[in-house]
């Protein structure tokens, strides 16, 4: 059966816990690992690369379980998860490519010329940003830079 994304974490301990309390609510999940393919592949620092899975009969429940345990006062269970800044989800992909055929090889050679940035991916609202936000220059009224 296939398997989707719920939840995604940079740390794999705490993807794991996760994973433990899904399982103790009768949802079998996996923690699988994308970090290798990522720095490898990617060539880029492992980010939102440890995905915990669920079967795709079992997501909506799964997500519903995640969001009660965030709620609760005492577990704040996505506390370390990667989120979107548009929808609060946790099923981010990073970077923003596709992970099929040559594709990544291709989009690779962009990045490393600086001809595209990687950038998280939200695979529910399909929202993109950046991995450090830049400060903004302060400008006048008319949008110009602004002299120090």
């Amino acid at each position: 059966m296939s398997k989707t994304t719920v939840a995604s974490f940079n740390e794999k301990e705490k993807a794991v816990l996760l994973k433990e309390r899904l399982e103790q609510e009768g949802i079998r999940a996996e923690v699988y690992d994308e970090s290798n393919w990522q720095k490898f592949w990617f060539m880029s620092k492992p980010l939102a690369g440890k995905k915990i899975r669920v079967e795709e009969r079992d997501f909506d429940r799964a997500r519903e379980v995640l969001k009660e345990l965030d709620a609760s006062a005492h577990e704040h269970a996505m506390d370390e998860a990667v989120k979107c800044p548009e929808c609060g989800s946790s099923r981010i992909e990073y970077p923003q490519f596709t992970r099929k055929f040559i594709t990544p090889t291709l989009v690779e050679i962009f990045c490393t010329t600086k001809l595209l940035d990687k950038e998280f991916y939200c695979e529910d609202c399909h929202y993109t940003w950046p991995k450090e936000v830049k400060a903004e220059i302060e400008r006048d009224i008319l949008g110009w830079p602004k002299e120090a």
